[in-house]
């Protein structure tokens, strides 16, 4: 007995997609397809091109380009659309020996700026509360004797401050001290997925603006 091939695909846009200039890639590096066999296969190989503009490093990728794409391969599929409709494309561009030697040499520069802005930070804070004549009345209250620096209580007080703050990230070094994510990392995510979502919205806006 001859079965026909079930012609409904299933769509859905992955996320986080990088790709590399000059490198073809296909539908099924985009976008997960479930369905019959027979067409799945075949439309994961559909060759996809992606062309971003000088000094473009975020494309969005419309579900209905994709749909179109597999219809002109394959008219009697029904091509069904799950989740989000758009996706963010991002040109990665570490394969160039430049770019690398570039990003090396602006790491120290970096890290010296944000020691000096966090050292600064940390003193204007101690400054702005008294924190040494703090510290001299908890000795005064603790021993009942009064000095200008009380070590027994800065030196645990200046250690605290780095672990607190590795504990607060979740990290000590390379290794988590949980699996769940840090506040830096919740905030980059968060950043992420607004800058996503703002280049949606305006690709939505400027294919609007052309059809009328």
């Amino acid at each position: 007995m001859f079965f026909m091939p079930n012609k409904v695909i299933y769509l859905r846009l992955k996320s986080g997609i990088s790709i590399f200039p000059h490198v073809s890639i296909n539908i099924g590096e985009v976008a997960d397809i479930e369905g019959d066999p027979f067409y799945t296969h075949k439309i994961s190989g559909i060759p996809l091109k992606i062309e971003f503009k000088d000094h473009e490093e975020k494309k969005v990728l419309s579900s209905l380009l994709l749909v179109r794409l597999i219809n002109s391969y394959y008219p009697e599929v029904e091509v069904e659309v799950i989740d989000s409709a758009d996706a963010i494309i991002r040109l990665e561009k570490d394969r160039f020996p430049f770019i690398r030697f570039t990003k090396l040499l602006f790491l120290p520069l970096v890290c010296l700026l944000l020691f000096i802005g966090s050292a600064m930070a940390i003193m204007n804070f101690h400054a702005d509360v008294s924190m040494p004549t703090v510290h001299q009345q908890i000795f005064k209250i603790l021993t009942g004797e009064e000095t200008q620096n009380p070590l027994i209580i800065q030196i645990p007080y200046s250690l605290g401050i780095g672990l607190g703050m590795s504990i607060f990230f979740n990290h000590i070094f390379h290794k988590k001290l949980n699996k769940e994510p840090s506040p830096l990392e919740v905030e980059m995510f968060l950043y992420d997925e607004n800058v996503n979502r703002y280049l949606k919205v305006k690709e939505n806006t400027n294919n609007n603006q052309r059809e009328e």
